[in-house]
């Protein structure tokens, strides 16, 4: 029987705060009449490291459940009804527990795959370059790792044997977000096109007047140091704030004095600077703006943040910064320094190493490749012809016209 969706229900493995209220499009969904709920899976899922949790800018939301054991959980599960819409976290090894509980129930659930980026591996063409790529993984991951992740692997594709169901909706984001998805789907889950979330912030301030240049350039800071998300995936941070911000203010150092340029930090949203050392040696620290910072600015520094793709949408040159540490820091499956590379390299760009600086072309730095920043909207920001409207507001004009069965 087809059911028409009163209630969607957040499972999230991170602490609730404004960011997610915010990235979860909430006062979209409440004002479209849909009942929202929170569960907070972190103290049960995240144990071993769930005193060190900071959380930035909390809310209080009535509806947010807070969950310490899977049992707990699976019981929530079970008495939800067939007007409820579960939008899960990541699925893996450690959540599967939970879309079996969802498919043993019947249960509908949608999955996010809008955000999509550059993969590392295609860049290693020849077989030399792969075998260096996996000695280099090795090296880095524990076994406790590598069986995670080929546990990961089978539970992903083989995920009909052992009794989870196929998601009901996936939101995706460009062209590229179909390839590979991270989530059991298959030819019944629905396709529907919204965009990345990033999207919709550039739609925000689409019709605002730009006041271009006031700032010159823009760092898109990654507090790489002190990343709270590197707790989640157990990894170690291979670069103290010593090492790192002295060398990255010594690039900044250098563009000013010989660029006659000034640079300020779009901090992170989990960074907290204020109460840091002055690791940047003065300069303005802004956070929360980062998409105005990019705006107005002349050009962007970058790793390899999420934010270049306000870079993109804008129409600003993009200078890739790297370091020996981040050159094999590893993030989950990924190699970051690898990361930085290929997304360099989708926009015709080459990374500076800031560990081993010398002479570069910055005429070259400061061009933009038109046809290739094209490319990356299309593939990784946002499908040609889709909406232009904000995520949730597709995402709700879709569950209102529609019965989910």
């Amino acid at each position: 029987m087809d059911e028409k969706i009163n209630k969607i229900i957040f499972i999230i493995d991170q602490p609730f705060n404004q960011f997610l209220y915010d990235l979860f499009g909430i006062e979209i969904l409440l004002n479209n009449g849909l009942e929202v709920e929170f569960w907070d899976i972190t103290p049960c899922i995240h144990k071993n490291f769930i005193d060190q949790l900071i959380v930035w800018e909390p809310v209080n939301f009535k509806d947010l459940r807070i969950f310490k054991e899977k049992s707990e959980i699976v019981k929530a599960i079970s008495s939800l009804d067939k007007g409820c819409l579960i939008i899960p976290s990541e699925y893996c090894f450690r959540t599967f527990f939970i879309f079996r509980a969802i498919s043993k129930h019947k249960i509908n659930y949608c999955v996010l795959a809008t955000d999509s980026f550059p993969s590392p591996y295609p860049i290693q063409n020849s077989f030399i370059g792969r075998i260096v790529l996996l000695l280099k993984k090795g090296n880095a991951l524990k076994i406790k790792e590598i069986i995670q992740h080929i546990f990961n692997k089978i539970l992903l594709k083989y995920y009909f044997i052992f009794g989870i169901a196929p998601a009901t909706i996936i939101l995706l984001g460009g062209e590229k977000s179909t390839e590979s998805p991270a989530y059991p789907v298959n030819k019944i889950t629905t396709r529907l096109w919204t965009h990345l979330q990033d999207y919709d912030i550039y739609l925000q301030h689409k019709t605002e007047l730009n006041d271009s240049c006031k700032i010159t350039g823009v760092f898109l800071d990654q507090y790489f140091p002190f990343h709270p998300d590197l707790l989640y995936q157990g990894i170690e941070n291979p670069r103290s704030p010593d090492n790192y911000y002295p060398n990255v203010c010594n690039f900044f150092k250098t563009l000013e004095k010989n660029m006659n340029t000034a640079i300020v930090i779009a901090a992170h949203p989990k960074s907290d600077y204020e109460n840091l050392p002055d690791y940047f040696c003065g300069r303005t620290i802004i956070k929360g703006k980062t998409a105005r910072l990019v705006r107005e600015s002349s050009f962007v520094i970058a790793h390899s943040s999420t934010a270049i793709n306000f870079a993109v949408l804008y129409h600003k040159p993009i200078v890739f910064i790297t370091t020996d540490d981040i050159q094999k820091q590893i993030s989950g499956k990924n190699i970051i320094g690898l990361n930085i590379q290929a997304i360099a390299s989708e926009l015709k760009k080459i990374p500076i190493n800031i560990d081993h600086l010398s002479e570069f072309n910055w005429d070259k730095e400061m061009e933009v490749n038109e046809g290739a920043y094209l490319r990356y909207r299309d593939h990784y920001i946002k499908k040609p012809g889709t909406p232009e409207k904000l995520m949730w507001e597709i995402f709700c004009s879709y569950i209102q016209q529609n019965n989910i069965s």
